[in-house]
This record gives structure tokens, C-alpha cells and sequence, in this order.
């Protein structure tokens, strides 16, 4: 079953930010993944609000594991880490 994955983010480094999502998004999409939207000024109607908001497709469940597993994956979660308090949240697609 399909899944989407919502990436919330509180910025530190946009600069470092931009880093990663350079290099995160060739080995999202190696995996099957696919960017639906994003937005670096997202409208909060509740709740407390983000700095950034991005919402991925994948195949599977699966193919998330893959990504997070994969090697060249790796260097850049201590990027992600230093550019961002990030969230990546799951649900089914329908």
C-alpha cells in the first residue's frame, strides 16, 4: 500500500537546509519517492505552527525503510540534523 510522508520542519539553517534537501532528493526519488508539495511559509490553521512543510509519495512502506537505510542516505541525516528539528510522519494513501 502506498504511503505519504509529511516532513514537518522547525529551521535552524536554512542555508544547511537547502544542503540536504539538494542531496536528499535524488535518493528519495532512487526509492520510489515523490515530492507532492512544499511550502517554507506553510498556513497553520491549529495547532502549533512549522517553519517548513514538505509531503512525499512512496510505493510502500518499504520503500521509506529503503531510503533511511540507504548508505549515501546516511551523511546527510547529520546535515538534516544540524538544518532543522524535523518530524517525518506516516499514513496510508488512499
Amino acid at each position: 500500500m502506498a504511503v505519504i510522508m509529511i516532513s514537518t520542519q522547525h529551521v535552524k539553517d536554512w542555508d544547511l537546509l537547502a544542503e540536504y534537501r539538494k542531496g536528499a532528493g535524488p535518493i528519495v526519488r532512487r526509492h520510489g519517492g515523490e515530492l507532492l508539495g512544499r511550502s517554507n511559509a506553510p498556513d497553520t490553521l491549529h495547532g502549533e505552527a512549522v517553519d517548513s512543510v514538505v509531503v512525499f509519495r512512496f510505493p510502500d512502506r518499504a520503500a521509506v525503510d529503503a531510503w533511511l537505510a540507504d548508505p549515501d542516505y546516511q551523511p546527510l541525516k547529520q546535515i538534516r540534523d544540524q538544518a532543522a528539528q524535523m518530524s517525518l510522519i506516516l499514513i496510508d494513501a488512499v
